[in-house]
Order: C-alpha cells, then structure tokens, then sequence
C-alpha cells in the first residue's frame, strides 16, 4: 500500500510539511537533548564500502575520499529546497566540552564559495574538531553540519558516521577503531535510527561487518535499507548471481523490509577533470541498468534518483511517525532546562544589581522561614517547599518547629529521667516507671553523703540550729548532669537548624550562590547564634550556683506534708534525713525551671527567633560590596553555562512549535497513529 504522504512526496503542498519535520530534527540535533532520541537516517559502511559515493550522488557535491580526511566523527547532511544554490558548513558541538570550545567550534565554518572550495573547508573542520596529532581524535562527539540548498534538492537529512575499519593501519589505530565502532553502535543502537547500510560489490558481503552489526541492532529488518555500490565490479570477482540475490531480497539472512538499493559508482577521474554533473550520472547509471542481468532489476531499486526518493519518503514517514512521542520528550527537556535556569539565576554586573537580587532572595526565603518556625507550614503561592502528606522517612528538616519540640520533649525527659546523680527523689514526687527507692537506699546515702556534709559544713551556729547552705550545696552535687544535658539539646538544636537552612538554601537559592552564601553569610550567622545561645546557657549553668530561695508555695506545702507523714506515722526524723527531703524537692521544682530556662532562653530566644529575623530583608542592605559580590557575583563557568542553557532553549522551544504544528496536520496524524504500511515495501 503506498501511503497519501509518499504519493505526494515532490507536491508542493506537502513542502512545507517535509521542512517542518526536518527542522523540527535540526532544531533537536542542535540542543543534544540526552533523552531524546532522534528519527534520523545513517549511513554506515566499511571504510572502502563506497560511502562517499553514496553522499556524493544524493548531494551532487564530492566529499573527500583520502582515509584521514572526514572518518573521525559524525557528519550531518542536510538538503533543502531554495531558488538559489548554496553550501554552508559549521559545527555542532559536543556539550560536554568547555564553553570556549564551544564557542570556538560554534564559529567555524560558513558558506562554500570559489575562494574555499568545499574539500578544503571539510579538510579544515577536520583539523578544527580531531586534530590528527592529538590521541583519541576519534572519540570526537561533535557534528560537522554540511547543509545544501537548491531548487531540485530534495527534502532530506542524512548522518554519515565514520567509516568501518577492520584492520589498524597508519592512520587508524586498534583504538581508534574501538572508538569508531562505538560510535557507530550508538548510533544504530536506537530503534529511531534509520541505518542506511552501504556494500561495495569489490567483496563478497558475507564479510562486512556493516550487515552483521545491522542483524544485530535490527533483527527484524524492519529499519535497515541497504544500498549496494560498485554494482559493475561483481561480475570480476564471480559474485554477480550472489548479489543480484541480495538485492531482491533474496537472501533470507540479510533481508531488510525496507528493501536494497543499487547505485554506480562513477569510474576514477583523470586529474584536474571536473566532477560528473547530475545528468551526466544519471545517463551513466540508466545505461549500465539496462543492459547485462542488472536490466532484470526492477527500475525502483536502481540508481540515485530511486534512493533519493526513498530515503526522503521513509525520513519523513519515520519522522511522523515519532511527533507524538517527541512532543512529550519535548516538554520535559524544556521544563528541566528551566529549572535548571532557574536554579542559576539570573545575571547580576554591578553590586547594586546584586544587591537587588539578594533583597528578593532573602525575601523569598523569609517567605518560608515564618511558616517553619511557627510552626503552622504552609506553602506560599507557587511554592511546594514543605510536605502535604506524613513523611514515612520522619519528621522533614522543612518542619523546623516540629523537630525542636521533639528535641525539647527529649531534653526535658532526658533530665527528668537522668539529671539526678541518684536514682530517687522526694518522697511525693515519685515518677511514672521510676523504681521506688527503698529506706536502706536513702538510709545508705544519708550515712554516706548527707551525714559527712553536715558535720563539715558546721560553722558559729549554735548546737541544734540548722545549716541553710547545706541543702544548696547538696543540690549542686545532686544536678551535676544538668549542664551536659542542656549543653547536648543546644548543639543538636544548633544541627537541627544547620539542617534547615541547608534545605532552605538548596530549594530557594541559585545553585551558584548556595556555597558562597553558606561560607559568607549562614555559617558567620549560625555561629554568631551558637555563640549567644552558648553565653545565655553559661547564665544559665553559673544561675545553678546561686542561693536563691524557691519562693513556691509547693515547695513549702511538700515539705509539711511530709513533715506530717512522719509524725502521723509516730516517727522522727533526724538533721539529715530533713536536709535531703528539702533538696529532693528543691531539685523538683528547680528542675522545672531549668528545663524551661533552657528552652526559652537558649534555644527559642537565640536559635529558633534568630533563625527567624537571620533573612530579614533589611539585612542584605548592612552587608558590604565585598559580601555582596562574594555571594552573588557569577563565576565564569556559570555565566557559560547559563549562555549554553538559553542556546538550547531557545532551540527547544522552536521544536516544540513544530511539533505542536506538526500535530494539526492531518497526514502526520495518519501516519504517527499508525503502524505505516509500506514500511516493508521497496
């Protein structure tokens, strides 16, 4: 079945169609989008298989022939209808070269006129892109673009890969020949790729190894069209049965549905003799196809013009084909080169520029830091930085608030728990889980500790009278734990906060400016916090040695109950065994202060509210020109990438309308929704 596109294939009312595909391809090729593979058509053979032959009949323009010259990268053919002829080259190059490589690469080339003849512009792109003195030349990833306009050209765009070497030699070594085979694989490995497979009829084909790697990269056959050369070379070698099979189709193991094509290749000229016009070829090919066993060959399979047209039908079909696909891979490149745009930020020259910037980041990040500290996390518009759903991970570092009640809920059961020098308190303050401790134990501590205490602190007092200073002192020895407990919650309140910002710089600030504002703003900041939050903690700890009474009524409450409790109980109670009850619930009651001191004082009052004002606006405007420029300034690998983003955008952003243009047009939507009907057919 022949399909509406290929019956229209030279009409004019398909023209702008076939253009749109093929720059919709050029515009691709030239961003080098890692997840989209591109339909193309390549042309793969053994280095003395007759390729350039091949491109010099689809062209009409002599490529060079000599083995050193155009073998050691990609070169894309480009051919497009225009009233007047022309030739231009440049360069594509390989992203992962620096910019000035690019830019260098980017400037090379133009158009083909008599001051520079095409073979030396090619000869000189060559030594541009792979230098031959230089190892690895062929590892080359750039694309030399050679595009050729005319009014007969046909629609048509062709990537010629380096040719196939089976053996090293002078110019070739076993590792350039890895590399171009590399090269070629990847190529011919996508299932996008149209491999045109060129033969030369000068050996048997069983040994090209351009068939095998065919088989291999498409077993059905379904995407491979191959083309033999040097038809008339057959016959002296005894093989001309043998390849008339290959031709039809005949030999099962080396059948591609989209069929073989023959071309003649043009005798060796004489020096300084012109090279064979279109016309002239053309003559040449009819009359050698019709005579001999090659006038047997249907005429659809024989000599340039019959390939031209197949290749430029089978392009653009495979091209539709692939839009819808495109389309979507389209829209994720693009979204991903604005993010990552996005996260360079824009230029800034002068400080005052800078300055602006910063004004508005620390804005935005104020934006985020309010709901974080008080605790309430909702995302201001367009923003997605804290988490709608239960985080299976633990409470997320954007929760500010959230991971410093936890911290404080393990502080205070931490001192709860572990802040008494001895396991047991005051007789009515027992705690849940806490063992009950039994009378030796206290009986014990009193001899040991108490008892020794009292008689060593005896000064004018009379006998009998008590010793104020004995409980104060007791209570010191009994809290010693308290200042590593609270050191401990301020330095993991101090991480949970270094966590935060880490994540608040990563989602709101420019990837350029991330280190150089931790290095001259959040870690100057976030120590000057430490710092003040270490002083009012030290307060706190040297607070701890002062004598001050409770002055709760609690305090003086327990303390008859328990004096009641003894004497409902009919018993007594000496100096010491008072003087522990009374510090056992001193240290109750004080333990609560502390507790809330420490959080109040030292984590809300200095990390948590710094936290807060530390992206205060107004800021920005005390930092000098020199932080200004430290933070904000670009480094030149920056301000290149940043160009090469916007190169590639904009190029994204022309094949998308393509596409989307594409899309509307009916014949493109018959074939990309639709497994295409001649794809077998020759």
């Amino acid at each position: 079945m022949v399909t509406r596109l290929e019956l229209a294939v030279d009409a004019h009312e398909l023209a702008s169609e076939q253009r749109a595909l093929l720059d919709l391809i050029d515009k691709l090729q030239f961003a080098q989008l890692d997840n989209v593979k591109l339909p193309q058509i390549i042309v793969v053979g053994d280095q003395s298989a007759g390729k350039s032959s091949v491109l010099e009949a689809i062209t009409g323009t002599p490529f060079p022939r000599d083995a050193g010259a155009c073998t050691r990268f990609a070169t894309e053919i480009r051919l497009r209808r225009a009233p007047q002829s022309s030739i231009t080259v440049s360069v594509i190059p390989d992203k992962n070269r620096s910019f000035a490589e690019q830019e260098q690469l980017r400037q090379f080339g133009g158009m083909v006129n008599a001051g520079m003849p095409f073979e030396h512009l090619m000869k000189a792109a060559v030594d541009l892109i792979a230098p031959k003195n230089i190892p690895g030349r062929f590892a080359a990833r750039d694309i030399l673009v050679v595009e050729k306009r005319g009014p007969d050209m046909p629609l048509l765009t062709l990537v010629d890969l380096p040719g196939l070497v089976r053996n090293a030699n002078n110019d070739q070594s076993p590792e350039d020949i890895k590399t171009i085979e590399a090269l070629s694989d990847r190529y011919m490995r996508s299932s996008r790729t149209i491999i045109l497979a060129v033969v030369g009829g000068n050996s048997d084909y069983v040994q090209a190894p351009i068939l095998t790697k065919a088989r291999h990269f498409d077993p059905s056959g379904s995407r491979t069209i191959g083309v033999l050369t040097k038809p008339d070379l057959t016959e002296s070698i005894g093989l001309e049965d043998k390849f008339l099979d290959l031709v039809q189709n005949k030999d099962k193991r080396n059948e591609f549905r989209l069929g073989w094509y023959v071309l003649l290749n043009p005798g060796p000229r004489e020096p300084g003799q012109p090279w064979p016009s279109v016309e002239e070829r053309r003559r040449v090919e009819a009359a050698f196809f019709n005579r001999g066993k090659w006038a047997s060959l249907a005429r659809s399979i024989c000599g340039t013009a019959a390939l031209m047209q197949k290749l430029s039908v089978q392009l653009q079909q495979h091209i539709g084909k692939h839009v819808h696909t495109l389309r979507k891979q389209i829209q994720k490149a693009l979204d991903a080169c604005d993010a990552e745009l996005a996260s360079l930020g824009t230029a800034k020259d002068t400080p005052e520029e800078m300055r602006v910037e910063l004004v508005e980041l620390f804005s935005a990040s104020k934006e985020l830091v309010i709901p974080a500290v008080y605790g309430f996390y909702k995302n201001p518009p367009k923003k997605n930085f804290f988490r709608v759903t239960a985080d299976p991970r633990g409470t997320p570092v954007q929760n500010l608030r959230a991971r410093a009640i936890e911290e404080n809920d393990r502080f205070s059961q931490g001192v709860r728990a572990h802040g008494r020098k001895f396991n047991f308190s005051a007789s009515a303050s027992q705690l849940p889980g806490e063992q009950v401790p039994t009378d030796a134990v206290k009986r014990d501590f009193i001899r040991s500790e108490v008892e020794p205490l009292l008689r060593q602190v005896r000064g004018s007092e009379l006998p009998m009278d008590p010793k104020p200073r004995a409980v104060y002192m007791l209570f010191q020895s009994y809290s010693e734990k308290w200042p590593k407990l609270a050191q401990e919650h301020k330095d993991n309140l101090g991480v949970v906060c270094n966590e935060f910002l880490s994540e608040l710089i990563d989602y709101a600030w420019p990837k350029r400016m991330r280190e150089p504002l931790r290095r001259h703003f959040l870690e100057p900041k976030m120590k000057e916090l430490m710092g003040n939050a270490q002083h009012e903690l030290d307060l706190l700890m040297h607070d701890m040695n002062l004598e001050v009474q409770p002055h709760d009524p609690e305090y003086e409450e327990r303390l008859r109950n328990w004096h009641a409790s003894i004497s409902n109980a009919g018993a007594t109670f000496s100096e010491a065994e008072e003087v522990l009850e009374k510090m056992l619930i001193y240290y109750d009651l004080a333990s609560k202060s502390f507790i809330r001191n420490v959080i109040t004082q030292v984590v809300e009052r200095h990390l948590l509210q710094g936290i807060y004002s530390m992206f205060n606006p107004a800021k920005v405007l005390e930092l000098s020109n020199e932080v200004i420029e430290a933070i904000a300034a670009e480094n030149k690998e920056t301000r290149d990438r940043r160009q090469t983003l916007k190169v590639q955008k904009k190029s994204i952003e022309e094949a998308k309308e393509i596409c989307a243009s594409l899309a509307m047009r009916k014949e493109l939507r018959t074939v990309s929704h639709s497994a295409i009907p001649s794809l077998g057919q020759s």
